[in-house]
């Protein structure tokens, strides 16, 4: 009788076959089990085998960086040849010799190669890829200084910032905000307390102002020097004021502008204590003088320079100067901000800095 093996046809050369296989595959595990011992990651798949589809591009400085068809690691090579050259050491704060101000920090940047790979390789074909910028923070900071004032922003940063202080000059309000909108630009307003409380739609007029972008800083309660020696009373009055502000739906920005540009020790301190930073200006239009629309503009087109805080106030003469000055400011390079976007370390967003940065003075 046959026997259950020659019964199933697995006798003679099938069984020598199937045996055969399975000590093959055995071995082919084996083999790869110890590969797999001695180089962690064999038979893995690497994200350097991936490949960035074609036509997709990076501009990177104004130079188009074809990525499309390299592998990973290949575009990763491209773009760590370029980032050297590309970043941007931080600004620290620190003071000027000259005025006892405090210059605001700036931070730096980097290019972030391994980021701007992976969007790359995520891309469809054809594609722009933005490259990726990783931030560089300064060491010293406007923090550090709190109680310093401060007359002007970091010169590397191509903006200025325009201060209207207001104690008077309603009908000249809405010419001047309207040209400084016009060219792309926004204020940074200044009322006394004393006029902001005289006339309820002082408060309304501020806040419409402040919806179109503008913003309000704190400028004390009365148009007259706070140097009292006395940081409390000097306190009150900054207090008093950042109240009717408040009253008037307006969220305050946390600058504080000295009337007349005086103080003394006690109203920074009181400016500090308060949450303020004092901040003067570096470049006078003194327009209230009423010295002559050419005058006026004369004192911007010469002298304006990045980091400026150009100070300013609501006369008659001021709105058909600043129709001269500021397409004098944006043929320069520079654009009109708040304060606290000049003062802010953060890099401008439409060039990523103003060219390389430069030591502070000796």
């Amino acid at each position: 009788m046959a026997s259950l093996s020659e019964r199933l046809g697995l006798g003679g050369p099938y069984l020598r076959l199937g045996l055969t296989l399975v000590v093959i595959a055995a071995l082919g595990l084996g083999i790869t089990l110890g590969l797999g011992a001695l180089f962690p990651g064999f038979g893995r798949w690497s994200p350097g085998a991936e490949r960035v589809p074609a036509g997709v591009s990076v501009v990177i400085a104004g130079q188009v960086v074809d990525l499309g068809r390299c592998g990973r690691f290949e575009a990763v090579g491209l773009l760590e040849d370029l980032a050297q050259g590309l970043t941007v050491l931080p600004h620290d704060a620190y003071l000027d010799r000259a005025t006892k101000g405090v210059v605001p920090a700036l931070e730096g940047r980097r290019l972030d190669v391994a980021a701007t790979v992976a969007a790359a390789v995520a891309a469809e074909s054809g594609e722009t890829v933005a490259p990726v910028w990783a931030g560089l923070a300064p060491a010293v900071t406007l923090a550090d200084f709190p109680d310093a004032p401060l007359y002007a922003g970091n010169p590397a940063k191509s903006q200025v910032a325009i201060i209207l202080n207001v104690a008077w000059g309603d009908e000249f309000l809405d010419p001047i905000c309207s040209l400084v909108e016009g060219a792309g630009g926004r204020l940074t307003i200044c009322p006394v307390g004393a006029w902001l409380e005289a006339d309820a739609g002082h408060g309304a007029w501020l806040a419409a102002a402040v919806a179109r972008g503008h913003e309000a800083g704190n400028h004390g309660f009365y148009n007259q020097p706070m140097t009292y020696g006395d940081a409390a009373k000097a306190g009150e009055e900054i207090q008093r004021m950042a109240g009717l502000i408040g009253r008037a739906g307006v969220k305050e920005a946390p600058f504080f502008a000295p009337p007349m540009g005086a103080f003394d020790k006690a109203t920074l301190q009181a400016a500090a204590a308060a949450g303020y930073r004092t901040v003067l200006w570096s470049l006078d239009t003194i327009d209230w003088r009423l010295e002559g629309v050419d005058v006026i503009a004369a004192r911007v087109i010469d002298r304006v320079k990045a980091g400026d805080i150009i100070l300013c106030h609501p006369t008659a003469q001021t709105a058909p100067a600043m129709a001269k000055f500021l397409p004098a400011i944006q043929a320069k390079g520079l654009k009109v901000v708040t304060l606290s976007e000049l003062l802010s370390p953060a890099l401008p967003t439409e060039d990523g800095g103003a060219g390389a940065p430069t030591a502070p003075p000796d």
